[in-house]
């Protein structure tokens, strides 16, 4: 009798400690499953939300059967002003697309002085036919927070291909073979519309000049700055070098963004 008990006490035992291991590993998993990207090929593609678009027409939803390219970038980054000879091109290539470049990594000149949105506007003015595609300004980091954290996205430029059915195809450095091929390999479904998109090349107004004004702090959210904290916020880092299969004098480099997910370069 006294037999059976230790039996059962050791049942028992092994039980619990079976039980202790497995939910070990559906932690370890989960741990695992919460840092892959949320966003990523076959996600649905997140709302625009831009605050001012200084070239082409606005884009409040993506239409059924059109392709759209939405290029993060900023004008201190060096690989991302290498980037938009070739992205002007495939607009011109592909009329029935829609290349958009999203100016969400703006920096200030001065700490007292919010002139990001003058200087995107003046580099867009000052590039005209040359940077011949839509360009939207995302001074508050929106965009940014509901794209490049949940795709784990760290640099630019980072491009991401919207195929026809409104879902996320191919994210990546718009400077890569990849980026082309993948491009190709959606405009070959037959659920892509031929026509001409309706992207409307709208000149940028003339920039006004700057006037120096203090800015005032909001009461800071640390929770939600460390989560999605916009790339406005951080000085730029310098450009590593790194491979890529297209020239050296464009292609494959890349500028560190926010520092709050894993980052494609450091």
């Amino acid at each position: 009798m006294k037999r059976n008990h230790w039996l059962i006490g050791a049942a028992i035992l092994a039980g619990c400690c079976g039980t202790i291991s497995t939910l070990g590993r559906l932690a370890e998993a989960a741990d695992a499953v919460q840092n892959e990207p949320s966003l990523t090929a076959g996600s649905v593609a997140p709302v625009l939300s831009g605050e001012k678009w200084l070239k082409g027409a606005p884009v409040k939803s993506f239409e059924r059967g059109r392709v759209y390219v939405v290029e993060f970038w900023a004008t201190w980054c060096k690989p991302c002003i290498a980037s938009v000879p070739h992205l002007t091109e495939l607009q011109q290539k592909y009329p029935n697309i829609t290349v958009i470049g999203v100016a969400a990594s703006e920096q200030s000149s001065r700490p007292n002085m919010d002139d990001r949105l003058s200087k995107v506007e003046s580099f867009v003015a000052k590039q005209g036919t040359g940077m011949n595609y839509s360009v939207v300004y995302d001074g508050s980091g929106s965009t940014w927070a509901n794209w490049m954290v949940p795709a784990q996205r760290g640099g630019i430029p980072a491009a991401f291909i919207i195929g026809p059915d409104g879902r996320v195809a191919w994210v990546g450095h718009p400077m890569l073979d990849e980026f082309d091929q993948a491009l190709d390999g959606v405009l070959s479904r037959p659920d892509v519309r031929k026509d001409a998109s309706n992207w409307q090349r709208v000149e940028p107004k003339p920039v006004q000049n700057v006037v120096s004004a203090p800015v005032k702090a909001a009461a800071p959210d640390p929770a939600r700055a460390a989560a999605a904290a916009p790339a406005s916020t951080k000085l730029p880092r310098p450009a590593p070098q790194t491979k890529t299969t297209k020239s050296s004098t464009s292609g494959g480099k890349i500028a560190a963004g926010p520092k709050t997910d894993t980052t494609e370069t450091k």
